[in-house]
């Protein structure tokens, strides 16, 4: 999030704690990429606090 560029991006997987079973893409399998989906629930009020947390600590809410 502490990136001089105007949009930060930060996969799903990663914010969650997710480890390797999450994987989006393994370029040594033919099939099976790209099904990855994040569950109902997953973000919880302590992980939207916390996501709020760190996007104000890098300056990145507002309008501008």
């Amino acid at each position: 999030f502490s990136s001089p560029a105007r949009v930060a991006m930060v996969q799903a997987q990663d914010i969650l704690g997710l480890g390797s079973e999450a994987r989006m893409n393994d370029p040594r399998r033919a099939s099976g990429n790209w099904r990855w989906r994040m569950e109902r629930g997953a973000l919880t009020p302590a992980l939207a606090r916390r996501l709020r947390e760190v996007t104000e600590e890098a300056g990145r809410l507002g309008g501008g």
